[in-house]
């Protein structure tokens, strides 16, 4: 029935820095509606942090510094879950390598927290994470193969400013026109 909706395709190449953007009825818990900031890809793997699932705890709640200044934590992805990753538009403030359109990955998670405290760092110019999305040789281009994801461009304002609620319809009205029936497709067909 849906065989023919899956066949999008954004025509645009996967590489670091752009977005994965889930199909609308991916069962899996971990990438259900997710969009996948691409942090690094190879042809050995692929790193990349979901940015659009929020934890159900803060910041402060893993960094006790921060009790007095709570920020989001987002669930990056089901590998990893022990580490705290984030990226970022501030390079001045911490560091890290540059991924794309002035996206950073990394740098010093203790200027982080204090350029928090201090509010030069807030949730529009970083994103903070626990766990990341990981795929070895080959798996991520499998799941391309069989429409698991469509591969959109990335902006600040989509990774940094538009809330995780509404990320994802967001990032596939982004697509164009042509990507609208899929907005309108229910998580679960058989609720339909």
């Amino acid at each position: 029935m849906f065989d023919d909706v899956f066949q999008y395709n954004t025509n645009i190449k996967i590489a670091s820095g752009k977005l994965l953007l889930s199909e609308p009825l991916l069962q899996d818990e971990s990438f259900q509606r997710s969009v996948v900031y691409v942090c690094h890809h190879d042809i050995n793997e692929s790193i990349g942090f979901i940015i659009n699932k929020k934890a159900d705890a803060d910041l402060s709640q893993l960094i006790p510094a921060l009790e007095n200044s709570p920020f989001p934590l987002y669930i990056g992805g089901p590998v990893g879950l022990e580490s705290i990753n984030m990226i970022h538009n501030v390079p001045a403030l911490i560091g890290g390598e540059e991924i794309a359109d002035g996206i950073y990955w990394g740098g010093s998670l203790e200027k982080a927290i204090d350029g928090i405290v201090n509010g030069d760092i807030v949730p529009t110019n970083c994103k903070m994470f626990i766990g990341y999305s990981g795929w070895g040789k080959g798996q991520l281009q499998s799941e391309l193969d069989v429409n698991s994801w469509l591969v959109s461009d990335a902006s600040l304002e989509l990774v940094f400013k538009t809330d995780a609620d509404t990320l994802w319809k967001k990032s596939i009205a982004a697509l164009g026109q042509q990507f609208n029936t899929l907005l309108h497709m229910p998580t679960n067909p058989a609720l339909n």
